[in-house]
């Protein structure tokens, strides 16, 4: 009994001197009001529970950023929700820092509003992208359409070549036909004449 109660001991000690680094992220609240954002800074998952959370402004504390209580996790671990209560102009430049035991003095600091902007320039290059592929495939069924329209205008029931039925012709058809006959004709012609001049003998 008393070899379990140091065993059971050692683990609460063990935990207790576990330490496991904190997650952080942004988001943003529900509206105060007109003009204004409610910037939240997540972090969890850090053990042990004492952490320090603070919205700055380069190195300037922000002194409206409002602290919730730190909750546990069912693995033993901490969750903080930390807020701040700012004009919608006044945004740009602020970053939650984080500071905690696990961290070995390397804080986390997130910057508000550098994810967005990357949200907002990767929307804009799909939409150019889209833009760009929609008027090219418009440009080509144009191109398609005046294509077709000047071949029928070619090909059409009123050109010399659109009563023939016998399927499509190349210009080197039309121009080479008639001198194939001629040439025919004469070479038979000839045969013929030779032949004529061998019976009479």
């Amino acid at each position: 009994m008393l070899l379990l109660l140091l065993l059971f001991e050692g683990l609460v000690q063990c935990g207790a001197s576990l330490e496991v680094k904190p997650e952080a992220w942004l988001s943003r609240g529900p509206s105060p009001g007109p003009g204004r954002l409610l910037l939240v800074c997540h972090v969890s998952g850090f053990h042990p529970k004492p952490v320090w959370v603070m919205w700055m402004r380069g190195e300037q504390k922000q002194r409206g950023t409002q602290r919730g209580d730190v909750l546990p996790h069912a693995d033993g671990t901490w969750y903080l929700r930390v807020t701040l209560d700012v004009a919608a102009r006044e945004a740009a430049g602020l970053s939650c820092r984080v500071k905690h035991s696990s961290l070995g003095g390397q804080d986390i600091v997130i910057h508000w509003g550098r994810n967005s902007a990357l949200l907002t320039l990767l929307c804009l290059v799909v939409i150019v992208t889209l833009l760009v592929l929609l008027v090219g495939h418009s440009c080509f069924k144009k191109h398609s359409s005046n294509q077709k329209a000047l071949a029928a205008a070619v090909h059409g029931p009123d050109s010399p070549t659109g009563a023939d039925t016998q399927g499509p012709r190349t210009p080197g058809h039309q121009l080479y036909l008639p001198q194939e006959s001629w040439i025919k004709n004469r070479f038979l012609k000839k045969w013929k004449t030779s032949l004529h001049q061998l019976w009479g003998r």
